[in-house]
C-alpha cells in the first residue's frame, strides 16, 4: 500500500554518426523567465479506465529488433501520436544529446541533436506545451548515480518530423529542477497529459522505497530552479527499482517498470495522491537484460518495452481495451 507523505499542490495548480548537420529549428528568443501557460479552472479528470484492464494484458510479443548499433544502452522511450508507428529513443549517461526515431520493428529512421548538454539522460515522455496543437518530446537528464547534483533538467522540444532527421535542433526549453534532497537519484519520469505536469521517480541507491515527486507545470519556468514537491512513497520489496514510466494519452493509466516488474495505476484523482495511496496491480514484464524503458502505445492502453545493450528486441504488451473518453 502507498503511503501519501505530502501534496504539492492543489488541483487548480495543477542516421547514423555520419548524417550531416543542419538547423531544422531556430533558437526561440525567451523572456528571462518564462512559464507554462497556467489554466484559470482546474482541467476535467479523464474518463476512467475500463473494467478489468489490468486482467486484460496478453503476454508480450516482439515487434522488432533495433538495428542501429548507436542505441545500445536506450534508457527512455516514447511512441509518437503524430507520426504513425515512430518510436523515439534516447541512450543513457555517455549518449550525447541525441534523440532517435525507430519504427515498430526497429528499423532506423534517423537521429536528432539537441544544441544542450548531457549529463545523464535517463527517460522521455510525450506531454503537452505551450501549443495546444502540438505534441512536445519532453527529456529527463534525471540521473545522478554519483549524487553529486544540485539540480537536475528537463528539455523540452516540439516533436520534430523523423523524415527531416539528420540536424540539431535549437529550439530547447529547458527546466531546472530541484529534488527535496539533494543528490537524490531517479531513472523515470513522465509528463501528465491533463495537467501538464512532471512526475519524476527516485531510485534509493541501496533500495527501498521510491519517492513519487511533480513539478507542476504552472510552477514550470526557464530562467530559474522549481523545487520539485512530494506526491506519495511508493513502497518496493527488496532489490527492486523504477525505471521507467508513462501516462497513457487519455491520462487515465500511469505505469512503473523495474527490471522485471510492471505497476499500473487507474487513475482516480486530478493530483493523483489519491490515485497512488491505492493499490498498484502487476501487469505483463518482459524477460529484458536490463529493462529501462517503457511507454503507452498512443492507441490505448498497449505498453512498449526495451532494454539497454545492443539491438535490443523492441516488446509490445497489447491490451485490446481502449479509453472511453
Amino acid at each position: 500500500m502507498l503511503v501519501v507523505v505530502a501534496l504539492a499542490v492543489s488541483a487548480a495548480a495543477c542516421g547514423e554518426a555520419s548524417a550531416p548537420t543542419t538547423t531544422v529549428a531556430e533558437l526561440t528568443t525567451l523572456a528571462p523567465v518564462t512559464t507554462m501557460p497556467a489554466t484559470a479552472n482546474p482541467p476535467p479528470l479523464p474518463s476512467p479506465v475500463p473494467p478489468g484492464l489490468c486482467e486484460s494484458y496478453a503476454e508480450s510479443v516482439v515487434t522488432g529488433t533495433v538495428s542501429t548499433a548507436d542505441l545500445n544502452e536506450t534508457s527512455g522511450i516514447a511512441a509518437s501520436r503524430h507520426y504513425p508507428g515512430v518510436l523515439w529513443m534516447h541512450n543513457d549517461s555517455g549518449g550525447g544529446s541525441l534523440v532517435y526515431a525507430v519504427d515498430r520493428a526497429g528499423s532506423y529512421l534517423g537521429r536528432f541533436e539537441l544544441d544542450v548538454p548531457a549529463f545523464d539522460w535517463e527517460d522521455m515522455a510525450i506531454g503537452p506545451g505551450p501549443d495546444p496543437g502540438t505534441d512536445y518530446l519532453y527529456l529527463g537528464d534525471i540521473g545522478d548515480n554519483l549524487h553529486i547534483r544540485s539540480s537536475i533538467t528537463i528539455y523540452r522540444i516540439a516533436e520534430p518530423d523523423p523524415a527531416a532527421a539528420g540536424g540539431t535542433i535549437t529550439a530547447v526549453t529547458r527546466y531546472d529542477l530541484a529534488y527535496p534532497n539533494p543528490g537524490s537519484d531517479a531513472e523515470a519520469m513522465a509528463v501528465d497529459p491533463v495537467t501538464g505536469d512532471i512526475l519524476i521517480v527516485t531510485k534509493p541507491g541501496s533500495g527501498g522505497d521510491a519517492l513519487i515527486l511533480r513539478a507542476a507545470a504552472a510552477d514550470l519556468a526557464t530562467g530559474t530552479t522549481t523545487a520539485l514537491q512530494p506526491v506519495a512513497t511508493f513502497p518496493l520489496e527488496s532489490g527492486a527499482f523504477v525505471t521507467g514510466a508513462d501516462i497513457d494519452r487519455s491520462g487515465a493509466a500511469i505505469v512503473f517498470r523495474g527490471y522485471n516488474q510492471v505497476w499500473l495505476w487507474a487513475r482516480t484523482d486530478l493530483d493523483l495522491t489519491e490515485t497512488f495511496a491505492a493499490e498498484p496491480c502487476r501487469t505483463p514484464s518482459t524477460a529484458e537484460v536490463q529493462g529501462e524503458a517503457i511507454a503507452f502505445d498512443p492507441a490505448g492502453f498497449s505498453y512498449y518495452t526495451v532494454s539497454e545493450g545492443t539491438n535490443p528486441d523492441i516488446n509490445l504488451v497489447s491490451s485490446p481495451l481502449r479509453p472511453t473518453g
